[in-house]
């Protein structure tokens, strides 16, 4: 009888302290990947909305950039830490300054945009695409204010800007067209962007401290 007892004594600690390990001491996650991107375009493109609207605030008290802006993006396998630069035409020749270390690029396109701001967005687009620290990364190109009437797709822009050569020579590049007030659509445009950054640093020779 006090042998019963004992083995069942034993028994009753071991799923004691098997529900205490699961419960109490299941292990933590990993943390996110983390991943420094530039957000760059020309005034009125739209970037400052869209970053105030991925990160729950309000967008419209939103006002144009000057200097830079660095938001935190948090997604379900990944955070990016997001610098968005200025696209005022006085503050476009200092871009350059803050591509260091950069990860990856996105670059917002103005849907509405004159035949004058395209002119320049081709001209800024190509120029940062082209830079030695930007030419492979992976890119996200949004084309922007998909909710107003004449707004042109993300298909024709690209005609437009001349973007075909530039795409096929780096297949790390993907384009979007987005608005604002479709807050999950974004979320898929920035989540589809965040596979594509694990992608490419998943070879560890795409590090920035790893490229010459």
């Amino acid at each position: 009888m006090a042998e019963n007892c004992g083995f069942c004594c034993g028994i009753c600690r071991i799923c004691l302290y098997s529900t205490y390990s699961c419960c109490c001491c299941t292990k933590e996650s990993a943390p996110l990947r983390e991943f420094q991107i530039i957000c760059i375009g020309i005034t009125n493109s739209g970037k400052s909305t869209l970053l105030a609207v991925l990160t729950n605030e309000n967008s419209d008290t939103v006002v144009p950039t000057i200097g830079f802006n660095i938001k935190e993006i948090q997604l379900p396998n990944a955070l990016l830490k997001v610098k968005e630069l200025g696209g005022g035409e006085n503050i476009r020749s200092f871009w350059s300054r803050y591509y260091d270390n950069v990860q990856g690029v996105v670059f917002v396109i103005d849907g509405l945009c004159t035949h004058d701001q395209l002119e320049d967005t081709r001209r800024e687009i190509h120029g940062a695409i082209k830079h030695p620290d930007l030419q492979t990364l992976p890119w996200m190109i949004l084309c922007n204010k998909q909710d107003l009437e004449g707004a042109s797709t993300h298909h024709k822009v690209i005609e437009v800007l001349q973007m075909r050569d530039v795409m096929q020579a780096n297949s790390n590049i993907i384009v979007k067209s987005c608005s604002k007030i479709n807050k999950d659509s974004l979320m898929a445009d920035f989540e589809a962007f965040s596979d594509l950054l694990l992608q490419f640093y998943s070879n560890s020779h795409n590090e920035p401290g790893a490229r010459v």
